[in-house]
């Protein structure tokens, strides 16, 4: 183990950092700055999105069709929303959140004088096979856990997806809008966690342990999660998440596994809504849930790592380690 923490913590993914990344002024200036250009790009982005969805339901049934989408704005509380509500929360949501992550990271970035796709990788193109592997791979194990539990325990499933249209068309343009904006939104948080967060806090830490800890705490906490079942949750998906960025040397495995989850939630469990979540008691199986949720996550990683196959297909020679 003590060999794995090391060669983590020699991460290709760090390796671009220096001495000049430890000057104060530039972590007072970078944030700020970060948070001025995410603020505007992000109102950019989530007033783009909504006016593609609107034009593009306005041009598909008309106006009125269109007008109908902002009562979920209007409304907060509504909890039956149609299928193209979802869809258009999910879009506005995907877009001011892309649109804010990258406008902050390209702000910031601009201060500690690194290019964006340092932030995403060593510099390389964006490795897509990472993503859709991630996407793949983990969507596959957590769906096939879940209809597992329900089959076991109760009660039984019964997929969103189903319940958006009443054909097979339908619900697959459902599920095709929903895993895109599911792509996009998980690249904001990953982009700016596993991104810009962790590489800045590895000026200080090198420990990779104490990375994951201090981003999964992080990730979980500005998610405002009202009970700790959720928080407990969160916070081992962005520690594991952490692992994979480092083992992998970029975020991109991340990005595929950390939409997977949010997939198969959207898909299979419950839509998005604008309803805020309700503080539930503790509960002693949260703690296994956030267990086994930061295990499966350290194991894709270490497979995509060690399997000469999956290395081979993605791209990677060898480790990301420098």
């Amino acid at each position: 183990m003590g060999e794995l923490s090391e060669t983590v913590g020699r991460s290709r993914f760090l390796a671009d950092l220096s001495p000049d990344d430890r000057d104060p002024w530039r972590t007072v200036l970078a944030i700020p700055i970060g948070l001025m250009t995410g603020a505007v790009a992000g109102l950019l982005g989530g007033l783009s999105a909504i006016l593609v969805f609107m034009l593009i339901v306005g041009g598909l049934d008309g106006a009125e069709a269109a007008t109908a989408l902002f009562e979920v704005f209007s409304d907060g509380a509504l909890s039956d929303l149609t299928g193209r509500q979802s869809l258009f929360i999910l879009a506005a949501l995907a877009g001011l959140n892309l649109g804010a992550a990258v406008g902050f990271v390209m702000g910031a970035s601009g201060v500690h004088r690194r290019g964006f796709r340092r932030y995403i990788n060593a510099g390389q193109p964006l490795r897509w096979r990472l993503v859709w592997g991630g996407l793949v791979l983990v969507g596959v194990v957590m769906a096939a856990i879940i209809a597992g539990f329900s089959v076991v325990s109760g009660p039984a499933l019964d997929p969103v997806v189903l319940k958006v249209s009443p054909n097979l068309v339908g619900r697959s343009l459902y599920a095709i809008i929903a895993i895109a904006l599911l792509i996009l939104a998980s690249t904001a948080e990953e982009l700016v966690f596993r991104g810009w967060l962790l590489k800045h806090s590895a000026v200080y830490i090198r420990n990779p342990f104490a990375l994951m800890a201090l981003n999964g705490l992080l990730f979980a906490a500005i998610h405002l999660d009202p009970s700790l079942n959720a928080f407990l949750v969160r916070a081992a998906i962005g520690a594991g998440l952490t692992w994979m960025a480092l083992r992998l040397g970029g975020i991109e495995l991340g990005i595929g596994a950390h939409a997977a989850n949010n997939v198969v939630i959207v898909l299979l469990l419950r839509p998005i809504t604008l309803q805020p979540e309700a503080a539930r008691a503790f509960q002693a199986g949260s703690v296994v849930s956030a267990t086994l949720m930061l295990a499966g996550l350290i194991g894709v990683a270490e497979l995509w790592t060690r399997w000469s196959p999956l290395r081979r297909w993605t791209g990677l020679s060898a480790p990301a380690a420098v």
